[in-house]
């Protein structure tokens, strides 16, 4: 079976659910499809995530969309 590595999911952010939850949501205007991993442990109980907890949910799109996710969010941080 062939797979599509297009479609494999890299990490663009890494920080609080709130954060992940806007940057989420910043993409998707953007038409970028994203999701949060560990969106409720990293709230529940992030430091069984992450060591020390810290920055426990982790936004995702797909690897096609690495570069403009990273300039969606890198040119949200220059506002």
């Amino acid at each position: 079976m062939k797979t599509d590595n297009n479609t494999e999911p890299v990490e663009v952010f890494a920080g609080t659910v709130l954060d992940a939850g806007m940057i989420q949501s910043l993409l998707e205007q953007e038409g970028i499809p994203a999701f949060i991993h560990n969106e409720y442990m990293g709230s529940i109980a992030p430091w069984q995530v992450t060591a020390g907890g810290s920055d426990a949910a982790k936004v995702v799109v797909a690897k096609a969309n690495h570069t403009k996710a990273v300039q969606v969010i890198n040119d949200y941080g220059q506002e």
